[in-house]
């Protein structure tokens, strides 16, 4: 058995020997450039060379053309290029990603001076063409990750172009050469991928980069691995060490190219805001207040929340710091569950976040059954992605309809949960229902909601299964959906919204038109079968007698709970305002009309700019709301919102939840009779009764034109 590196440096000195055995013109040089340059080059590998030639002289075409002959005679195959040394320069500066390209440059024959002249204006250009076109360079990378998937999450990884791969070791040399970052020390894992790729090679008898599990076995086999899950596990330890070195060089980078351009009194003109207690902004940095409650285990989710919630990144020293934080509690607060389906909501920015926080040693803390399935390779084929990665995709997905869906925070949560039984010598659809109920009781989920979660990741599998193998048409197949969900609608709708997601997440095909037909009509009749919830008249109990706002504390909830009164609906404005303006979170309210016209409303509030200490102050804010201080709304960015009218004339609202939302909400309303509003996850659920006759599509309309802004 030839080692890996053995073949390579077989390779390399045939190619060498061949090349240098060319009769090059004169007064010109011969250098090479890819895998043969690095001394990365296997049997099966092509060949990139330049030919290089002194700016007062151009080799006679005849000669170059007759040059590579003795290469395409040994079976290579062969990308040549003419160039002087400026013109290897001025490539660089036109384009990153030819400058890229050039970066390895290396002599192998002729006139040696003209390569090292090349290389020097090179390296020159490339510094310059890479301070100014550093986010072009990013966004190539970027494609290549999205067109290439990662090494550390596939099934079939892409071991030279995915992210974590021996490209990006190409890319962080780059940024080194550029004068950008430090070059990290990634020997062993570079060594690792490039044996596998080797022998890839090899095994497949052609150039090939895509590990697939048919030469994955064999591959295993001759670097001493156990089986291709061995190997595998050892990719993804040295892909996510590629891929954080990415990560932090970039960081490095994007800090020395601002601290260049930066004036002289930029630091002094940013300026801290608070996004939640201890947690602030700095710039678009997230890190912690000066003198945060370092014993509070629930500021990790606090910061995790707030970088879903804006997109900001969170620095490194504050990531290192909340490692340092007491372990969560067994029975969580409301608060910190609100934060974490906060970090599952945004489509955008929570696979950035799990994975920073896992990178971190810290989701575990929050899901503690998921080192189990870290980087686990699924026995499916149909997977495309590991058991991890696929979780996270498949919560995405959710996220992207939880305004859709009754309950977005049991989604959420069974997203997360539908596969994390994997690698289990049960039934994981068993295992993971167990493991889901025991997260909903820790978030002190009611009996029903457990029962609810714990049936969708049970039953997960369930409704594919029935529309692959029944009529859909059926009353069978109807009463066994309605069977496995215990005839609750919730339930129903969740798994039929989650199959959905988790097929999509899966692979190409395994979401089709006849699937999602099959699926559509069982789901549509299980239904027509149940009838709708009814959300009843709500209790508000408000002390005071005259109009005005109270204010009490439950230090058991970790909640403040405001009653309050008005003569006339235009005075919600007043108590929205304050409350806005506080940055306090509406997490449940009850409103009702007296006969009168006027008005009683009890919110629970959530504290977010200042601990629950702080704001209980009844008198505080009591002046402060009868001081008219605050009468205006914050202006508010435009989300996906639902509107529709239910069964007895209610109507539903769902909307992403953010401070001030529910202010334009009532305002867009005519007179009501009561309302309800709750937040699930972090999405706003509005029930409202107006018992007089209103024109449903302009009450719509106004409220979609009120939360849904452009």
């Amino acid at each position: 058995m030839v080692a890996a590196s053995a073949l390579r440096s077989e390779a390399y000195d045939a190619a060498v020997r061949l090349l240098q055995d060319l009769d090059l013109p004169p007064h010109t040089a011969l250098a090479a450039t890819g895998s043969l340059a690095r001394q990365e080059m296997t049997p099966y590998s092509d060949i990139d060379v330049i030919l290089i030639f002194p700016e007062d002289y151009e080799p006679d075409p005849r000669l170059v053309e007759d040059l590579w002959y003795p290469v395409w005679d040994a079976k290579y195959r062969l990308d040549f290029a003419l160039r002087t040394p400026q013109e290897c320069a001025e490539i660089a500066l036109q384009d990153t990603s030819a400058g890229f390209a050039q970066l390895d440059l290396t002599y192998i024959a002729g006139e040696k001076p003209l390569v090292d002249d090349a290389r020097q204006r090179l390296l020159h250009a490339w510094r310059r063409q890479l301070q100014r076109g550093f986010d072009r360079f990013v966004d190539t990378a970027i494609a290549r990750w999205n067109r290439s998937g990662a090494v550390a999450t596939m099934t079939n990884p892409d071991l030279k172009n995915g992210r974590g791969g021996l490209r990006d070791i190409q890319l962080l040399r780059a940024l080194a050469l550029g004068n950008l970052c430090d070059l990290p020390a990634l020997e062993e894992e570079r060594r690792l991928l490039l044996d596998a790729r080797t022998l890839l090679h090899v095994k497949a008898r052609r150039h090939r980069d895509i590990l697939d599990p048919d030469f994955a076995a064999d591959v295993a086999d001759e670097l001493g691995f156990s089986s291709r899950y061995e190997l595998t596990a050892a990719l993804v330890t040295a892909a996510s060490a590629v891929d954080e070195a990415v990560e932090r060089s970039l960081a490095t980078a994007r800090g020395v190219l601002g601290s260049r351009g930066a004036g002289p009194a930029q630091g002094r003109d940013r300026v801290r805001r608070p996004l939640d207690v201890d947690v602030v902004a700095d710039g678009a940095v997230i890190s912690l207040a000066r003198t945060p409650n370092r014993g509070d285990p629930w500021l990790l989710t606090r910061v995790a929340a707030a970088a879903a919630r804006t997109g900001y990144s969170v620095s490194a020293m504050t990531w290192r710091a909340l490692q340092e934080l007491p372990p969560p509690p067994e029975r969580w607060p409301r608060a910190a569950v609100d934060d974490f389906f906060a970090i599952l909501s945004s489509p955008s920015h929570t696979p950035r976040v799990i994975a920073e926080l896992d990178r971190y040693g810290l989701w575990e803390r929050l899901v503690p059954e998921w080192g189990h399935v870290r980087g686990l390779l699924p026995r499916e084929r149909s997977h495309m992605h590991s058991v991890d990665y696929h979780l996270v995709a498949t919560v995405t997905r959710c996220a992207e309809v939880r305004t859709s869906v009754a309950r977005p925070d049991l989604l959420l949560l069974a997203a997360l949960y539908h596969d994390l039984g994997k690698g289990h010598d049960r039934p994981h659809e068993q295992v993971g229902a167990e493991m889901v109920a025991r997260q909903a009781a820790r978030m002190r989920f009611n009996l029903a909601d457990i029962s609810r979660v714990q049936t969708v990741v049970a039953e997960h599998t369930s409704l594919a299964r029935l529309a692959a193998t029944m009529d859909p048409r059926s009353d069978a197949a109807r009463d066994a959906l309605l069977n496995v969900c215990h005839y609750d609608q919730l339930t129903i709708s969740l798994l039929a919204t989650l199959s959905k997601a988790d097929a999509l997440s899966t692979g190409p095909g395994v979401w089709s038109a006849r699937t999602a037909q099959a699926q559509g009509l069982i789901v549509a009749r299980a239904l027509e079968a149940n009838k709708p919830r009814i959300v009843t008249h709500p209790l508000v109990r408000v002390p005071q007698d005259d109009y005005g706002v109270g204010l009490a504390v439950d230090w058991q909830e970790e909640v403040v709970t405001v009653p309050w009164s008005g003569a006339n609906k235009a005075e919600f404005k007043r108590i929205f305002a304050l409350i806005s303006a506080l940055g306090w979170t509406i997490v449940r309210a009850n409103f009702v009309r007296g006969d009168a016209g006027d008005y009683q409303a009890e919110f629970v509030i959530r504290t977010v700019q200042k601990t629950l200490t702080e704001a209980a102050e009844p008198d505080r804010f009591i002046q402060s709301y009868n001081s008219r201080t605050y009468t205006e709304l914050p202006d508010i960015a435009g989300e996906p919102t639902t509107a529709a009218f239910n069964v007895g004339g209610i109507l539903e609202i769902r909307t992403v939840e953010r401070i001030g939302a529910l202010g334009y909400l009532v305002e867009s309303l005519p007179e009501f009779m009561w309302l309800r509003h709750e937040i699930l996850g972090a999405t706003m659920i509005v029930h409202v009764f107006f018992g007089a006759s209103v024109s449903r599509a302009q009450v719509v309309g106004n409220v979609t034109r009120a939360l849904a802004r452009d």
